[in-house]
């Protein structure tokens, strides 16, 4: 299992690409933090531990886009007022 606690712009790239793909072939449209990370950890992409929280390793990831510390995770939006992330399918024209 990856521990990768380095966010940087290939973790991003393949967060978005494992997602966007997962989406596409499930035919979902919309996903929960907690579905992606759980989805994440199961696939050994992105770890769920290390802290206290479930997902917590890959909120930090979008948080860090929103942040601009890096890209944003492709489809992430936060409802209003930032509380809950989603995960929104892109469909490519």
């Amino acid at each position: 299992m990856k521990l990768n606690l380095n966010y940087d712009n290939n973790l991003v790239k393949e967060v978005s690409d494992f997602l966007q793909t997962h989406m596409q072939n499930n035919n979902l449209t919309i996903m929960t933090a907690d579905e992606c990370a759980d989805l994440l950890h199961n696939n050994l992409i992105l770890s769920n531990e290390g802290h206290p929280k479930s997902g917590f390793n890959f909120r930090q990831l979008l948080r860090d886009g929103r942040d601009k510390k890096t890209e944003l995770v492709l489809g992430a939006f936060q409802e209003r007022p930032r509380t809950k992330w989603f995960i929104n399918r892109i469909t490519k024209k």
